[in-house]
């Protein structure tokens, strides 16, 4: 299984070779379209008048959205896994308040 960092590698290397753009502008552009998509998948976790959530879908859209953030992460030069392994595990765990977001959502991982 790839690491963090391979993962943010390949997608670097991929983007370069397909000609992507490395402008902030648009890679921001593009990372806020993706989320929208992963936010559109998610609609009937919270309300079944949007049929049933496809995992399949979901799947496919984190993951461009992951791209997305893996190539902003590489145009600024910062090493995603490291920076996950200091804010999340070692600053973030210091914290007492625990996320509610799951308590707001009736889909249940």
């Amino acid at each position: 299984m790839a690491t963090l960092t391979d993962l943010q590698e390949r997608v670097h290397e991929a983007r370069i070779t397909r000609g992507f753009s490395m402008e902030p502008a648009q890679m921001i552009a593009m990372l806020a379209e993706e989320v929208r998509e992963v936010a559109r998948t998610l609609k009937p976790a919270w309300s079944n008048k949007y049929g049933n959530l496809s995992k399949e879908n979901l799947s496919n859209e984190l993951a461009d959205a992951l791209v997305c953030v893996l190539a902003l992460g590489s145009r600024f030069e910062i090493d995603l896994e490291r920076a996950v392994e200091e804010k999340f595990f070692k600053s973030d765990a210091k914290r007492d308040r625990k996320s509610e977001l799951w308590s707001l959502c009736s889909f249940n991982p």
